[in-house]
């Protein structure tokens, strides 16, 4: 059995994130980890804070506290509330950690003993009133290419193309807000990516056909269409990894660089068999994130893979997301200020999220969420189409269990559930999780549909044996259905799916591989009350979401 790495891009300790940032990557990386736990999948997800970067920084300064304390409390704060979103990572990590330092140093000794590394002479933006280098965000300007304000001096996060500092347009210093700014020149460390370029393009051609987004594709293809340059891997900022080179000791390696390499760091933080699975032979290394980290994935961290030639494995599936907007609803990663993951707990339990989010999951083109939106899919999906199947299903069942003791399910009602898990499956397989989660509807609708035109309350009024035997085939058949929602549940609403799947005796590990022994459904449990799986949205609750949206109703 192959062993599988999943990974999302590590979020920037700088502050909670918010729904969209979370959509971006780290949910669609738990979704996918646990449904290969219930194919019973050797898999571990992997994750972690980027404990580096001017955003760090820049709100440390904005706090008056050092980056460090910053980082630490916004990690644990971040850490808190992806469990209490239901993600289960194997392991969450810090890109600061000692082990990290090692293998960054390590990879790096390996890059320059190959030639991959070289001295480049930059020409750097320095504020003449705070007498320092801006790196990253602590410049700002109009980007050149969509002419959007405060892109940073990286990327913009508006197009999401990669910058200099000297590109941007009317540029000004993040901490004064200052335009006396001079272009100084100074000496960096730089990753020869265009002495890469034929391997990382040997790479993508190979892999791009392994479920690769689109915009992950056809992003990296133009990038190098065009010739791929030398990207620097240190710079003169504050925060970071002091560079292991003599006569460049007072730089720092620049966040990208040991960020990426974080991946590996924080596995080994888990585990000293961290080698057993980045330089597995059979190990298969699957990377979720938004479409503003393609560049960092699809080239740079390849070109650092392959350059080190240390023999880690190379990434087989890149799934880059696109922007989920707010649209009457703020959304912000500052503390307190707009719906980030720990305000959106605060209002609802985190199924209903989960399920919304990836209902809405931009994977093709940008997605829009909404409070009037969000209302729709919890009432009338959730709550309408699944929860009042799997709870009006249970209760007949349960109030009258006798009469399915000796019967077989419906042959149809079994047949049309199993092409419904196969094409669950077949798209699980091609990572469209969205269509994944409508497989799962369309079972539901399939059962409410079974429902509503064999009306099983009527054979119970026929006192012969032929309603009887119909009774028994359709309840025995649609326990089939509800059975198949508690597993096909579980990646997307891991609570409702235990819930459901208890009515069966299933718990815990038990779950485990499950999806493989769908069409073994134990015999339901008749001592445990039957409850409602969903709610709709409460008034109460549309009144704290409305908090976010300047007090508008929105449905």
């Amino acid at each position: 059995m192959p062993k599988i790495i999943i990974t999302s891009a590590l979020p920037y300790a700088e502050g909670v994130p918010h729904l969209g940032n979370f959509v971006g990557s780290i949910l669609p990386a738990d979704v996918y980890y646990k449904y290969l736990f219930i194919t019973g999948a050797d898999a571990i997800y992997i994750c972690g804070s980027d404990q580096h970067g001017t955003p760090i920084e820049v709100q440390a300064m904005k706090r008056g506290i050092s980056p460090k304390e910053l980082a630490d409390t916004v990690h644990e704060q971040i850490k808190e509330s992806a469990k209490r979103f239901g993600c289960t990572f194997t392991y969450y990590g810090k890109t600061d950690s000692e082990k990290n330092k090692d293998v960054v140093y390590e990879i790096f000794d390996a890059l320059d003993k190959n030639g991959y590394i070289k001295k480049v002479e930059d020409v750097q933006p320095y504020c003449n009133v705070d007498k320092r280098f801006l790196a990253d965000r602590f410049i700002e300007g109009v980007c050149p290419y969509c002419k959007a304000e405060g892109a940073r001096g990286d990327q913009c996060d508006n197009c999401g193309n990669l910058l200099d500092p000297d590109d941007l347009i009317d540029p000004h210093c993040v901490i004064c807000g200052s335009t006396d700014i001079e272009f100084r020149k100074t000496v960096n460390l730089a990753l020869d990516l265009k002495k890469l370029e034929p391997d990382i393009k040997e790479f993508v051609e190979r892999n791009k056909a392994n479920n690769w987004s689109k915009n992950a594709v056809n992003k990296t293809l133009s990038y190098i269409s065009q010739g791929l340059k030398p990207r620097d891997i240190t710079r003169d900022i504050n925060l970071g990894f002091g560079v292991n080179k003599k006569g460049f000791e007072d730089k720092k390696f620049y966040v990208w660089f040991d960020a990426v390499i974080g991946y590996i760091g924080i596995t080994g933080e888990w585990t000293a068999k961290w080698k057993d699975y980045w330089m597995g032979k059979d190990t298969e290394l699957i990377q979720f994130m938004g479409k503003d980290n393609i560049e960092f994935h699809t080239m740079m961290w390849p070109g650092i893979l392959i350059g080190s030639k240390m023999g880690f494995i190379l990434p087989r599936t890149i799934k880059a997301y696109e922007f989920m907007n707010a649209n009457g609803i703020k959304f912000s990663k500052s503390r307190g200020v707009g719906l980030n993951v720990q305000n959106a707990l605060d209002i609802m339990p985190a199924d209903y999220w989960r399920f919304a989010l990836m209902h809405l999951l931009p994977e093709t083109s940008d997605t829009e969420f909404s409070i009037a939106i969000f209302i729709e899919i919890v009432n009338k999906i959730m709550n309408d189409k699944i929860g009042n199947l799997v709870h009006r299903v249970l209760t007949i069942a349960k109030n009258n269990y006798k009469l399915l003791e000796e019967g077989n399910a419906d042959a149809t009602i079994t047949e049309k559930t199993g092409e419904m898990v196969k094409g669950y499956i077949l798209n699980f397989g091609r990572v469209d999780m969205r269509d994944a989660l409508q497989s799962l509807v369309k079972l539901a609708e399939f059962g409410n549909e079974m429902m509503s035109a064999k009306e099983p309350w009527k054979m119970l009024k026929n006192a012969d044996e032929r309603s009887a035997a119909e009774f028994s085939a359709l309840m025995n058949g649609l326990l089939g259905v509800v059975y198949a929602l508690g597993i096909m549940l579980y990646p997307f609403t891991p609570d409702a799916s235990r819930k459901i799947l208890s009515y069966f005796g299933v718990k815990g590990d038990g779950m485990k591989g499950m999806l493989n022994r769908i069409a073994d459904r134990p015999e339901p449990r008749m001592d445990i009350p039957i409850t409602t799986v969903f709610n709709k949205v409460s008034e109460t609750e549309l009144r704290k979401m409305e908090k976010y949206s300047g007090g508008e109703r929105s449905a």
